[in-house]
């Protein structure tokens, strides 16, 4: 019965034990001999070249042992039965399993990063089980391909998305739970894109008092204290529609950046420093922020154990769920969802349409140039000309 292993003309490798004797022993000029404590190592000669390395025991077996380990390691034929055991070990590890794996090495990154991988393995599984996907060995470039094509979040959610699956599946093609890496070949989202960007859309101020008491809301529709944080998302609201800040920079802005009625912190993005003077209901609210244990203790809203993209993500949904008891129409009557950037746009337009100049409502929301100011606010620069 013929073998259906390939193998090529083996190179010049040998490995051989021997005994490095102490000077006084008298068995000192045979490198050979076996039976006494001396240190043993091992000669290797590969291709011309020969090299001493240490066998690290005395016992002349245990030498013999580390010589064949490192033959084994140059024989193409144990080389390939490591690899056909590998390959058979992928199709019979499943992907639950390979996911928990993964998500145990990641220890030491944070609760919040932590609920975000638990996020990932909850969205995976759920797509593996509309699949009939089972095991890793049954996850193609195609399979993948087409579930991302499904997702409907933000293009910015959508690429932190993409950066973990394609994290997770090299992780398993460098374990050789996997043949091949099905991942690499996804594409990209970049929100950045022009064709790609959110429509601008501020909030009329019946539109922002009714987001404020949704917040009131929510509270009362939770059975649990621990569950009623409408007090979180209030401050959250209050500080954007009066600051223009991103979400990020407000979610991470310390406790110690409020002082009397002002803040004063950095812009995540583009590190520009902000210092703004506030009303005083938007500082009253962030003092109404209770210190948690969850919380670093000079934050309001982060633990200080994830970025600010992890903790936007996280805080996604939370605001999304404030859509359940609003009922916002836009100028046109048509349905609208609340978006958190709408409070950033409600900002912007307002200094605007005030009278205030398009360089220092740039300058105010960090951006790097007027023209990107000018570029999502054109239409309320022209209204504000004609008044």
């Amino acid at each position: 019965m013929g073998s259906n292993i390939k193998t090529s003309e083996p190179a010049t490798f040998t490995v051989t034990p021997f005994t490095r004797h102490s000077p006084d022993y008298p068995k000192k000029d045979n490198p050979q001999w076996k039976r006494c404590n001396c240190r043993k190592s091992l000669y290797i000669y590969e291709d011309g070249k020969v090299t001493y390395v240490s066998a690290k025991t005395r016992s002349w077996e245990q030498a013999e042992r580390a010589a064949q380990v490192a033959r084994d390691l140059k024989d193409p034929v144990k080389i390939e039965l490591a690899k056909m055991e590998a390959r058979k070990a992928a199709k019979d590890c499943k992907l639950e399993d390979a996911i928990d794996q993964w998500i145990a090495g990641q220890k030491g990154r944070g609760i919040a990063t932590q609920k975000a991988y638990e996020t990932f393995k909850r969205t995976t599984m759920k797509w593996a089980v509309s699949k009939s996907i089972v095991n890793l060995s049954d996850v193609t470039p195609d399979a993948l391909d087409a579930w991302v094509a499904t997702w409907k979040d933000k293009l910015g959610t959508q690429g932190l998305r993409v950066s973990r699956v394609r994290s997770f599946f090299r992780w398993a093609h460098g374990l050789r739970k996997m043949d091949e890496n099905p991942a690499p070949m996804l594409r990209s989202f970049k929100a950045t894109r022009e064709d790609e960007r959110e429509q601008t859309q501020p909030l009329t101020a019946a539109q922002f008092d009714e987001l404020i008491a949704a917040t009131y809301k929510y509270d009362d529709g939770r059975r649990v204290d621990k569950d009623r944080f409408g007090v979180d998302p209030r401050a959250l609201f209050l500080t954007q529609r009066w600051t223009g800040l991103r979400i990020s920079d407000v979610l991470m802005l310390p406790r110690s950046s409020v002082r009397g009625n002002r803040i004063a912190a950095n812009m995540q993005e583009t590190g520009v420093p902000f210092e703004q003077v506030v009303p005083v209901a938007v500082t009253q609210a962030l003092a109404a922020v209770p210190v948690r244990k969850t919380m670093h203790e000079d934050q309001y809203f982060w633990s200080r154990q994830c970025n600010h993209r992890v903790l936007a993500g996280m805080w996604t949904p939370r605001i999304r769920r404030m859509n359940k008891y609003v009922r916002f129409k836009d100028d046109r009557g048509r349905p609208m969802k609340f978006r958190s950037h709408m409070l950033r746009d409600t900002f912007a337009v307002e200094l605007l349409l005030a009278g205030m100049s398009l360089d220092k409502v740039s300058k105010l929301l960090g951006h790097k140039s007027t023209r990107v100011t000018e570029k999502h606010y054109a239409p309320w620069v022209k209204a504000r000309k004609r008044l």
